[in-house]
């Protein structure tokens, strides 16, 4: 009976047999790009002090730097070292969980990946962000001589973002631009990287990263990194008892 199908429809039919074989090929392609990113970024433990300068509507701009340490599965701690009012406050996070030290509180506080430690257009799961490939779904939407696209999706619960459009760089595999999503669709905000350079030894990464919000481009957020170093860290490190001390791992 094949030859009484309408031949747009055996077009289809043979346009979607071709996209479903190629389906797990494009996902190990997607996986593949994120690795390769990751492993170029940083190693599987390492620390950063960098510098956030927040941009408001009024023309004011705060600035606070931050030192963070992070270690693959999904462990990471951010302590604020500069300005003297927000000096000593810290966010863990292990998993899915995250907490806040605020100095003068006796207990830590549950916070979450959709707070923010300092404020601004960059939250918690901006600040905390380990391993690409290990926080989320990547999927292949196209790729050209310049750049590589990718859907990412959460692996986990408890992130901020829905979905993440990412575009990488087809010669060096830093990224490039990130769009982020609510669950509506919304755009939340878009970062850009700039400037890329070699760090700790053989890896690369983008020294300023520029974000404009989604609801309101007056917001403008840019993150300097300052230094980044490959370090092993005590397993006390990060757990919530030693959070209020987390400023001891500075050296």
């Amino acid at each position: 009976m094949m030859h009484l199908l309408p031949k747009r429809w055996f077009r289809m039919a043979l346009g979607l047999g071709v996209w479903l074989l190629a389906w797990p090929l494009l996902a190990s392609d997607a996986e593949e790009i994120l690795r390769g990113m990751d492993g170029k970024l940083h190693s599987g433990s390492w620390e950063s002090f960098s510098q956030v300068a927040f941009e408001l509507p009024n023309g004011r701009v705060n600035k606070v730097t931050l030192y963070v340490a992070r270690q693959s599965g999904r462990k990471a701690v951010a302590v604020v070292v500069a300005p003297d009012e927000l000096k000593g406050r810290a966010v863990l996070r292990v998993g899915d969980e995250v907490w806040m030290h605020v100095p003068g509180e006796l207990e830590v506080r549950r916070s979450g990946l959709m707070n923010s430690l300092v404020g601004g257009v960059f939250n918690n799961a901006d600040l905390l962000v380990g391993d690409w490939l290990e926080e989320y779904q990547p999927t292949l939407l196209k790729e050209n001589d310049e750049i590589r696209q990718l859907e990412l999706k959460p692996r986990f619960s408890g992130s901020p973002y829905a979905r993440m459009v990412l575009e990488v760089d087809r010669k060096n595999g830093m990224p490039l631009r990130l769009e982020q999503y609510d669950a509506g669709g919304g755009m939340i905000k878009t970062i850009h990287y700039r400037n890329v350079q070699p760090m700790d030894g053989d890896h690369l990464h983008p020294l300023v990263m520029e974000s404009a919000s989604g609801l309101n481009a007056k917001y403008r957020s840019t993150w300097q990194l300052g230094q980044m170093n490959s370090r092993e860290f005590p397993a006390e490190a990060f757990t919530r008892e030693f959070l209020p001390h987390a400023g001891r791992l500075m050296k």
